[in-house]
């Protein structure tokens, strides 16, 4: 069954843009007219269905009950709980909330929890809505029930028999197959499918040229002259920046759902969690900051720009605060002092680096403050003593190198 959404589909785009405009509380209004007007049905002929949902589709509800009716007939009748989920899956609302609306619908008792029938009626009538919708074969009743037997017993960890609304949450949020499905024809993102499609991406190594623009070529060398200041190696400074940028890159085409070549703002919180892990809350407010154009949605070179410039970051520090939350894993915002040894170690690691190690070592050892970092304490040590360290053990090794180069002019 998880192979089963990687079969070519035929949606009709028009009723699926449709229904992506769609909105929850819309959605909730047209369920409770069903509950009130239908509560003892679990199918609607076709009058029936435009008298419940005409309000909402207009002219899509001819062509939304042939879609979910079996034999696409107009003579037949449509599962009243399909026709729900398909409103809520293709809605314009978070994942999240898809997920806890459906569990609500079905769970039948009220309890918050769901027992092992009603997360087979989810499955049964999710999965035959979306393969209609986008014009698939649906699969049989008894394959979906024997899918989420398995699944069941999966997320059932304390064999109570029944799982929470989180917990099914959480397995569709990992479950990829699924995701990249809804992904393509809901245009539904998630943080986790966000950061594992950009890590995906930048992993694959089919990258962005940046001779294909002037502007990023000028970005590069502005990015590898920030660099250079820290760390006087070419060939490391230039790895580090085509990296980095190949990450940001990686992080909006993951993030680009409709391939518009733009970021819009309902997209700018899932580019933020693909590029940094950070979920960020003043949504609007950082849309701002980077839309400097004020056209309505952020480009490639807005994003690259934002990542260089805004409160002066420059492209090192994006780095370390990557670093910085891989290392960061109990989500406290901050470190030990291992863990921040570590974090410099991971930034900077390649030839050259550990020439310089010992001496962070020994300062780090000598200043407790630098116990339990914050990340900006840990941006702040870069910009700072860690830059004032390389710069003095430069100046040691250049002096070193002149004593040695006079002593050996004396033996001659």
């Amino acid at each position: 069954m998880g192979n089963y959404f990687n079969q070519p589909a035929n949606p009709n785009q028009g009723l699926l843009q449709f229904l992506r405009q769609l909105h929850l509380p819309e959605i909730q209004k047209v369920s409770k007219y069903v509950q009130q007007n239908y509560p003892a049905t679990n199918v609607l002929s076709l009058g029936e269905f435009f008298d419940v949902y005409h309000d909402i589709l207009k002219q899509h509800c001819g062509e939304m009950f042939e879609t979910l009716e079996n034999n696409h007939s107009t003579d037949g009748l449509t599962d009243i709980y399909e026709s729900q989920a398909v409103l809520i899956i293709f809605s314009d609302t978070d994942f999240a909330t898809k997920v806890k609306y459906i569990s609500q619908v079905f769970d039948l008792d009220k309890s918050q929890k769901l027992e092992k029938i009603e997360l087979i009626m989810i499955f049964q009538t999710a999965i035959r809505a979306l393969c209609k919708i986008v014009n698939m074969k649906p699969p049989g009743f008894t394959d979906i029930e024997y899918y989420v037997e398995a699944i069941f017993i999966e997320i059932d960890k304390n064999l109570d028999r029944t799982i929470s609304y989180e917990e099914l949450y959480s397995w569709l949020d990992n479950n990829y197959q699924l995701q990249d499905f809804l992904l393509k024809y809901a245009l539904t993102q998630t943080f986790q499918n966000a950061k594992r499609r950009t890590q995906e991406i930048f992993n694959s190594k089919a990258l962005f040229k940046p001779n294909q623009e002037q502007w990023i070529q000028e970005y590069i060398n502005q990015a590898e002259e920030s660099y250079s200041q820290l760390i006087q190696r070419k060939k490391l400074v230039s790895d580090r920046v085509k990296d980095e940028i190949n990450y940001a890159w990686s992080a909006f085409k993951a993030t680009d759902i409709n391939n518009d070549g733009t970021i819009s703002v309902r997209e700018l919180p899932y580019l933020i969690y693909g590029f940094e892990g950070v979920i960020i809350k003043e949504v609007r407010k950082r849309f701002g900051q980077l839309d400097k154009d004020k056209s309505g949605s952020i480009s490639l070179k807005e994003w690259f720009n934002f990542l260089q410039l805004d409160q002066g970051v420059e492209m090192c520090k994006s780095i370390v605060k990557r670093y910085f939350l891989k290392r960061d894993t109990n989500n406290v915002g901050s470190l030990n002092n291992q863990q921040s040894c570590q974090v410099l170690r991971d930034t900077l690691s390649n030839d050259g680096f550990e020439l310089y190690f010992k001496g962070f070592e020994s300062y780090i050892n000598e200043h407790s403050t630098l116990d339990k970092m914050s990340i900006q304490q840990l941006q702040d040590f870069v910009e700072g003593p860690m830059k004032r360290i390389i710069q003095d053990k430069q100046e040691l090794m250049e002096k070193e190198k002149e004593r040695k180069q006079a002593q050996n002019e004396k033996i001659i």
